[in-house]
């Protein structure tokens, strides 16, 4: 005994180890912040090309939008008979079982216009279909395949995960649909950004289902299960119990965000990825710009 006790063979390996997984868990929380800091600047770019489409769209010739008033746009609901490629695609995975589902879709022309200018440097942020029904994990994260990426968000992701309103000023929480010549319009784009990083979402993101209620479900989840065990300690509970604060405070700063994506080309799309368990963060970025359009009337 005393000798395996004098025995100091192995002690760096167990500091290894104790040390690798807070330094681990750290590197993964700061690559998530990176991968969040970099879509925070895709979405401001999203705003800025979505602003620049809107000064041309909107004055644009009606006929260009299915007679669309010139000026004005609209986010009813333009039903399921369109050739878009990505309602086609709903339709198909709507048609298994040999019923046929339409997939109802919103926004008229001109709004559509500017979505898809707004929604293709989002695609460089998608996650891929790889990302949002597997184990998250850091190489299909940070990178994949750019291709599969590219082609979820375009057919179906960003038509859930994007969406375009109209401030009636900088900041503002009302929103127009109509314009005026020469007057500055503000658009603003609203993303809800895939994290796919392990551990570290848990802590950064939430799943779909606590955005859209605005109840911190996992971290409730996390405190019953502790709280009805006989063993739980109670700086532990007060440790959940802070958690669950902190997740109802960023729950409610994504409130503003996710009323925003109902407003989305496909919001019931949205719902979906509440079964695959994936967890996410709203951003927001907003341009003004001064709108465009001659003195003349088209006939």
């Amino acid at each position: 005994m005393t000798r395996l006790r004098q025995d100091t063979g192995g002690a760096a390996y167990v500091e290894f180890l104790l040390s690798f997984i807070p330094v681990f868990i750290m590197f993964l929380g700061m690559l998530q912040a990176a991968l969040l800091y970099g879509a925070n600047l895709v979405v401001s770019h999203a705003a800025t090309t979505a602003a620049r489409a809107a000064v041309v769209v909107l004055p644009d010739n009606p006929d260009e939008y299915g007679g669309e008033g010139v000026n004005n746009v609209s986010f009813a609901a333009s039903g399921g008979s369109s050739s878009d490629a990505s309602e086609c695609v709903i339709s198909e995975l709507g048609s298994l079982g040999g019923v046929p589902i339409v997939a109802d879709t919103s926004g008229s022309a001109r709004l559509n216009a500017i979505r898809a200018a707004a929604s293709i440097p989002l695609l460089a942020v998608s996650p891929s279909f790889e990302q949002l029904v597997g184990d998250a994990q850091v190489y299909t994260a940070v990178g994949g395949n750019p291709g599969a990426r590219a082609a979820v968000g375009g057919l179906l992701y960003n038509k859930t995960a994007v969406s375009v309103t109209f401030p009636t000023a900088p900041g503002a929480s009302s929103f127009r649909t109509s314009f005026t010549r020469d007057e500055n319009i503000t658009v603003r784009v609203t993303y809800l950004f895939h994290c796919g990083i392990p551990l570290a979402n848990w802590y950064m993101c939430d799943d779909y289902a606590s955005l859209r209620s605005g109840i911190p479900m996992a971290a409730l989840r996390d405190l019953a299960r502790r709280s009805g065990s006989s063993t739980s300690d109670p700086n532990e509970i007060a440790e959940l119990v802070r958690r669950v604060r902190h997740s109802r405070e960023r729950l409610v700063r994504a409130r503003p965000g996710m009323d925003e994506l109902s407003q989305s080309q496909v919001p019931w799309l949205g719902y979906l990825t509440a079964l695959t368990g994936s967890r996410f963060v709203v951003l927001r970025a907003e341009a003004t710009m001064r709108n465009q359009g001659a003195s003349y009337t088209y006939e």
